[in-house]
């Protein structure tokens, strides 16, 4: 069993503790992350049978730049964005990783959806960078 990771929404109400390995932590510059966070997104995927979550969650879905329908998580109470569902990794949850209580758990590897990213990004962190997202 892995260590441990805890987090959780601005005002407490959601919260949610996963033993999985942190997966593909990165940057994301589609369109979605840029709407839904104000610019540039963030997550790593976790798997869902070793998560477990409590509390209000508000879901929004829609279709990502790839064609894939996405439940996009939100605290029912504050709003704050928790991360997403993605139909093309099923068993997966993607966390967004302002919510860990433990900030230095989320190490990037990658910048994804570089052809999306926005005119005044820069990307020069060293990160590998992907045109689109790694396929499923």
């Amino acid at each position: 069993m892995g260590k441990k990771i805890t987090g959780g929404c601005h005002c407490g109400q959601f919260r949610y503790e996963t033993t999985s390995e942190l997966i593909a932590p990165h940057y994301c510059h589609c369109a979605d992350c840029r709407k839904l966070y104000g610019a540039v997104g963030a997550g790593f995927v976790v798997i869902e049978e070793q998560t477990s979550m409590t509390g209000d969650v508000s879901v929004y879905e829609s279709e990502g730049d790839s064609g894939n329908r996405k439940q996009h998580l939100f605290c029912g109470v504050c709003g704050t964005p928790i991360g997403e569902r993605v139909d093309a990794y099923p068993g997966t949850l993607v966390f967004t990783p302002g919510t860990l209580d433990e900030p230095t758990a989320f190490v990037p590897e990658a910048h994804f959806w570089v052809s999306r990213k926005a005119p005044w990004t820069r990307l020069d962190d060293g990160l590998a960078q992907l045109e689109t997202q790694p396929e499923g």
